[in-house]
């Protein structure tokens, strides 16, 4: 599967490639942080949701 190329943050709404999002490690959770906010947000990897 490809990864999406573009991320976008829910709470400030950054858009931006998704290597610039850098991917934290919380409880075991797999997040990504905005680097605009900070706000930590788990992702989806699929090309198409239900």
């Amino acid at each position: 599967m490809i990864p999406p190329l573009v991320r976008r943050c829910p709470d400030c709404g950054k858009t931006g490639l998704a290597r610039s999002f850098e991917t934290v490690e919380a409880g075991g959770d797999g997040l990504v942080e905005c680097p605009r906010c900070g706000h930590r947000f788990r992702v989806v990897d699929r090309p198409t949701l239900n």
